[in-house]
């Protein structure tokens, strides 16, 4: 079973040279965006050295930082819920342009905050795979770019649709993150 926190997950989507699974439109709209204060604070997991500050940013956004051994990188985060489901839509900080030839994408991230413990399972890379030649993804369109990522290219009403019947194997298995509490601060 792999084990990567969800901070992997997100420094992944900007370090990688392939496979993940991104959107070209974002998982949320303008009426479906949510905000939980649950899922601010510091996370961390202490087996892969990983933290994630999640802290709130414009008009109920988050703002993700994310800390391994030898980096640190920011995204946007945008909440939304789908069926019984919360997803994080992360993607670069908005107000950085990289240029006209960069597209920015979307990672879609399934999430849960209970109490001190936080949890998040991607789109699952190897599911696709198999799904894209199958023609099994119903409405979704999705291709492969250059380095090998899936990049679905679905309107932002199909992503939600398919996400709201997205089969369970279609995501990686669930990742945890614990609440990092300041010295001398309860609870």
């Amino acid at each position: 079973m792999r084990r990567a926190a969800l901070s992997a997950v997100l420094l992944a989507s900007i370090l990688s040279s392939g496979c993940l699974v991104l959107s070209l439109q974002p998982a949320y709209d303008d009426t479906s965006v949510a905000y939980d204060e649950a899922l601010l604070g510091q996370w961390e997991n202490a087996d892969d050295q990983t933290s994630v500050m999640i802290e709130r940013a414009q008009w109920r956004s988050y703002r993700i930082t994310i800390t391994d051994r030898s980096s640190m990188h920011t995204f946007q985060g945008n909440l939304t819920r789908i069926g019984s489901s919360t997803f994080m839509d992360v993607t670069e900080v908005r107000g950085n342009d990289l240029g006209p030839y960069l597209v920015p994408v979307h990672g879609i991230i399934r999430v849960k905050a209970d109490g001190d413990t936080l949890t998040g399972s991607d789109l699952r890379y190897d599911w696709f795979l198999q799904a894209m030649p199958r023609k099994t993804l119903g409405r979704l369109a999705a291709a492969m770019d250059d380095r090998r990522n899936v990049i679905l290219s679905s309107t932002t009403a199909e992503l939600r649709a398919w996400l709201t019947r997205a089969p369970a194997d279609a995501f990686d298995a669930q990742t945890t993150l614990t609440r990092k509490h300041s010295p001398g601060v309860l609870p």
